[in-house]
């Protein structure tokens, strides 16, 4: 097996320093497509632009403090994490508005405007958005290569960058809210696109299609010895579970309150089936590692409160040493618990 170290000294290789220099400039550039695109109402309408603003800024927040405690073990390196927030809210949200605007029209010229009215937004999303926050998470993954070691980190990737980009279009449907309603009950149209987006859809939206394509990433870029061809069925099958539930998402299919509450809740049982998964595996390899004769680790290393309660029994001088140490345990067991249960 090769040490986790290894790893880490791949990860300054010139090769994935371009390619994270390319993933800043797409960003940039996906920011400054959405400037140009909203602009004129942000100008018109500031103080309504700065209050979804801000309502944008609380589901991040919220959004990234809950899913780094999920995840097993310990929470995400940030500038991972908000690596991922950073590419769905800017790159592959950027790029979308135009990307969707186009395919949009290509369904309405080539079936009938009725047609593209109905279906558009289910034939469009599922292909322009899941492969533009995928190829977000397939850029990080490949220059942070040391942090992606199997699937459930390609899942929370994922899910961070489905949540950046669902914050976002949020964002961008308020301001449409806004110059559908004229701005005369602005706040009105801001706090209710929020609330539908958000409260209502939001447990079934963008970062759960994202976590399930991100999981076909971490299978792909997997720190184990099975070759690429045998990952490229499985990481393929996690895209296309992801854009189906996309499409269904999308739909013109049970038009309804309940129906909507159905497609929600598909949406989050699919993610949660795969988040459970793959918890469940990463935690009995990370325990059969800790308990093998040849691991010198305690295992007590496995759980937050364990470690927690560990350090409290350390002196108060000596704990950031401690911890250190720790978090360096970690990595190794990390990196166990990512592979498919080969132990020292």
């Amino acid at each position: 097996m090769t040490a986790p170290g290894a790893y880490v000294r791949e990860s300054g290789h010139p090769r994935r320093r371009s390619v994270g220099r390319l993933t800043a400039l797409l960003c940039a550039v996906g920011a400054g497509l959405i400037g140009y695109e909203f602009a004129a109402v942000v100008r018109v309408f500031p103080h309504l632009a700065l209050l979804a603003f801000l309502l944008l800024v609380l589901t991040v927040a919220v959004g990234t403090a809950l899913l780094a405690r999920v995840r097993p073990f310990r929470a995400p390196p940030r500038g991972w994490a908000w690596s991922g927030v950073v590419w769905g809210a800017t790159a592959a949200t950027g790029c979308a508005v135009v990307a969707n605007s186009g395919l949009q029209g290509i369904w309405a010229k080539g079936a009938g405007i009725d047609f593209g009215s109905r279906w558009g937004a289910a034939l469009t999303a599922p292909l322009n958005e899941e492969l533009l926050k995928l190829s977000g998470v397939l850029l990080i993954g490949l220059s942070a290569r040391a942090l992606v070691r199997g699937p459930l980190d390609g899942f929370f990737l994922g899910a961070f960058t489905g949540l950046g980009f669902q914050v976002v279009e949020n964002w961008t449907y308020a301001m449409n809210a806004i110059l559908i309603g004229g701005g005369v009950n602005g706040t009105t149209d801001v706090t209710q696109s929020f609330t539908t987006r958000v409260l209502v859809t939001g447990l079934g939206s963008h970062w759960t299609m994202s976590a399930v394509a991100g999981t076909g990433v971490g299978i792909l870029l997997a720190h184990d010895d099975r070759p690429v061809r045998r990952r490229l069925l499985p990481a393929t099958a996690c895209v296309l579970v992801a854009m189906a539930m996309h499409w269904q998402f999308n739909a013109p299919l049970l038009n309804s309150v309940a129906g909507l509450g159905v497609k929600v809740a598909v949406n989050f049982l699919v993610a949660a089936c795969f988040y459970l998964i793959l918890r469940h595996r990463a935690r009995k390899r990370a325990r059969a590692f800790l308990h093998s004769p040849s691991t010198p680790f305690s295992p007590e290393l496995l759980t937050r409160r364990s470690r927690r309660r560990v350090l409290e029994r350390i002196p108060p001088a000596s704990r950031p040493a401690a911890a250190g140490r720790a978090s360096g345990y970690l990595d190794l067991v990390e990196e166990y618990a990512a592979r498919r249960g080969d132990l020292p």
